[in-house]
């Protein structure tokens, strides 16, 4: 009986369903390893959470502190919970980006773009919001206050989200203002922005000391804001531009003051 087993055993046939086994048997054994390799790949403990901010302003109304809360617990998380943390942090409208990635040294990295608010918007009978350099509205925050110009007028109620249309004259505020931040002169100078004209298509800028300065539309923006600069900073002694309330830009190759 003996023989015939060890005659079956050595036979070609049974030798090569033997060898399947064997490699069956090993491909089960790779894959068993994998999975607990990825179970302890995802359970891995977190030394700590490192807030990382890609943008150069500062102005950051949302605090460490903040993110903190909105992440919880990192401890033990799946990569499934992470990228929903994750996508929660993208939705926020002070964030212009959000991504979440684990180091080598198992900090859970959370690096953050910041939307800069540059303008503070007061619609009536509302506190208002800031408005990001993008056109996002960012809520008010009680723990956050920034000295940056008004923009009062034909303006929404609500702030405005991501990739939704704003008004004309919001649009020509932004641009305006993004124009004239670069003027060293008339830069600390402007502290309304006012959204006005038919459709809400025109801008009045005024000044610290109360002067009104008439844009009107976008059509020759760049140039009106430039003359607006030179003569601030060319006209003579005796025809001083804080002399004048009333200052009009709309005019080809001139400046009406009274």
């Amino acid at each position: 009986m003996k023989s015939i087993i060890a005659t079956w055993l050595t036979s070609p046939s049974m030798r090569k369903a033997l060898k399947g086994l064997r490699m069956l048997g090993s491909v089960a054994l790779c894959l068993t390893a994998w999975g607990f390799a990825q179970n302890d790949l995802e359970q891995a403990p977190t030394a700590a959470v490192r807030i990382l901010w890609e943008d150069v302003h500062g102005l950051h109304m949302l605090k460490e502190s903040d993110i903190h809360s909105l992440l919880g617990p990192v401890q033990g998380k799946s990569k499934v919970e992470i990228f929903l943390k994750e996508q929660a942090l993208q939705k926020l409208p002070y964030l212009a980006d959000a991504q979440l990635c684990y180091g080598a040294d198992n900090y859970l990295n959370v690096i953050l773009n910041h939307r800069e608010p540059i303008l503070r918007v007061l619609p009536e009978r509302t506190s208002g919001y800031y408005l990001a350099v993008d056109g996002v509205g960012l809520p008010l925050k009680p723990d956050f206050a920034t000295s940056v110009p008004l923009l009062i007028g034909m303006i929404p109620q609500r702030a405005p989200l991501a990739n939704q249309p704003y008004i004309r004259g919001v649009s020509l505020a932004l641009k305006a203002r993004e124009w004239i931040t670069r003027d060293t002169l008339l830069e600390p100078i402007i502290t309304q922005y006012v959204v006005a004209g038919e459709d809400s298509n025109a801008l009045i800028l005024r000044t610290v000391t109360g002067q009104e300065i008439w844009v009107g539309t976008s059509m020759d923006l760049t140039h009106k804001l430039f003359k607006l600069s030179s003569f601030y900073r060319l006209v003579p002694v005796d025809s001083s531009p804080e002399s004048f309330h009333h200052i009009n830009l709309v005019f080809k190759n001139q400046i009406v003051c009274r």
